[in-house]
């Protein structure tokens, strides 16, 4: 039997176990711990008994074309919002390497980021570095993997038809179809309630600050490097501009050991999240990894990228522009996730569709399974949760 050694973008490998200075220092988590769920998830997918998944780079580079075609039979790229202006020079960098690579190369995932549904305006600038990479990965795969309908009508506009929306590889981080439960009718005030925020969000703060007040065993889970960084009182380099862009600083509410959380890898993410009842707030993956553990969970979407994927996943959500009156006891009346539990095997056809058309064996064919992927993932020793450091 050929082993085919498959290279996945990841910040850092799934059984890695860093410390918290680590991750920091090394940026293992590319500045958003959401990014450790689809890449491990990808990893599990692809774990088949004749292939040696290898989540390696993170950045890949031109120069490291020839080493990557030598060492690898395939290149697997997992993305999230990479279709935004922050992204233009990292865009560039993919497809000049891309451009080189002689092996195929397949994206799964990516995302299309603007303001508001429908605003094509905003991606305009980023039209011929989107077009360059998309010309270059078809070159080397069949299709191209979106998150939602959102970025499939883009690349239909730039010219693309051969895009699937395939939502993301997040969702599949654990067999079987996730069940969401809705047992109790309401919160009570002793619910225990994980809260996730995102930076520039009018009426964030507000948000958090009530949150806090009204559910004391509520916690918030932090995902961002800042919010790691914060919760060590590691220096910043430009202090004021990253205490002013923060959801939750040292002093507020949940910047405390007992209410405040950032977890260094999925595992535990998910493990803990199992002992909640509700999560809700602006981050997608914050509230797929609560899906993932069997919670109810709640994306407040803020903008296309989050809006796509809630809808192609069939995640309860609502569209919002200011957060400050937001309660987290009418989302949790309600959401309905009779949807999102009935779909989920027609979003994993979905997924293994583009997978085989692509040429990619995954744990879910026959004779296959992620039990190898498991069985390692669980002898992992990894770090349990940050909190923040006592004042």
């Amino acid at each position: 039997m050929t082993t085919q050694r498959i290279l996945v973008r990841a910040a850092k490998s799934p059984f890695r176990a860093a410390s918290a200075r680590e991750t920091l220092a090394e940026n293992l988590i590319g500045t958003n711990s959401g990014n450790l769920l689809f890449s491990t998830a990808a990893v599990r997918l692809l774990s088949v008994r004749d292939a040696e998944v290898l989540p390696e780079r993170f950045n890949v580079t031109p120069d490291q074309a020839d080493e990557i075609n030598e060492r690898y039979d395939r290149f697997v790229v997992p993305l999230a919002n990479a279709f935004r202006p922050e992204f233009l020079e990292y865009l560039e960098r993919l497809s000049a390497t891309v451009e080189k690579l002689k092996i195929p190369v397949t994206i799964m995932g990516v995302g299309a980021q603007a303001p508001g549904e429908g605003d094509r305006a905003a991606l305009k600038p980023l039209d011929a570095a989107v077009t360059r990479l998309c010309r270059a990965v078809l070159e080397r795969s069949e299709s191209i993997g979106v998150r939602g309908e959102f970025t499939a009508q883009y690349l239909n506009d730039l010219g693309f038809k051969q895009v699937e929306v395939i939502g993301c590889p997040s969702i599949f981080l654990r067999d079987g179809a996730p069940h969401i439960p809705h047992g109790a009718s309401r919160l009570s005030a002793d619910a225990r309630v994980a809260i996730n925020l995102t930076p520039h969000i009018p009426g964030i703060r507000e948000l958090a600050t009530h949150h806090a007040r009204a559910y004391r065993r509520s916690t918030y889970v932090a995902q961002e490097s800042r919010d790691l960084r914060l919760m060590m009182r590691v220096p910043f380099r430009a202090r004021r501009d990253d205490l002013a862009e923060a959801p939750q600083v040292p002093g507020d509410a949940y910047m405390t050991p007992n209410r405040g959380r950032f977890y260094l890898d999925p595992r535990t993410w998910v493990h803990d999240l199992q002992r909640t009842d509700f999560s809700f707030g602006t981050r997608i993956h914050g509230n797929i990894a609560a899906l993932i553990a069997g919670v109810p969970a709640f994306v407040l979407a803020h903008d296309s990228r989050t809006l796509e994927l809630a809808r192609a996943l069939d995640i309860p959500h609502l569209q919002v522009t200011n957060v400050a009156s937001i309660r987290a006891e009418e989302l949790y009346e309600q959401a309905e996730y009779l949807t999102f539990n009935k779909n989920h095997s027609q979003r994993l056809a979905r997924m293994k569709s583009f997978l085989e058309r692509n040429g990619i064996k995954h744990i879910h064919q026959p004779g296959e399974s992620g039990a190898a992927f498991d069985a390692r993932m669980n002898a992992a020793k990894l770090p349990a949760a940050v909190r923040p450091a006592s004042t």
